[in-house]
């Protein structure tokens, strides 16, 4: 699965495996939320899917690195946002 454009043009703080957290968060926090990972899903909601991966960097930014909390950041942030429903 390509890598949300926004971990491509982070600072160089992010190595390999932190970066394939950051991945996994994302992807499961989609997931949680109903959408699909992939740009260009059905649904079309790219702009959600940009956020939530904001989120997810946001979050390691400011130092959490376990892949469960940034899912739970990012689905917080989703669904506060979007009154998006947990799945």
């Amino acid at each position: 699965m390509p890598m949300p454009w926004h971990w491509r043009s982070h600072d160089g703080t992010f190595g390999p495996e932190e970066l394939a957290s950051l991945q996994q968060a994302y992807e499961d926090a989609c997931r949680k939320l109903g959408l699909d990972p992939e740009p260009g899903d059905a649904t079309d909601h790219r702009h959600v899917r940009d956020m939530l991966a904001a989120a997810v960097l946001t979050a390691a930014k400011i130092g959490e690195r376990e892949p469960g909390a940034l899912t739970g950041f990012a689905v917080a942030f989703g669904m506060r946002n979007w009154h998006l429903p947990k799945r």
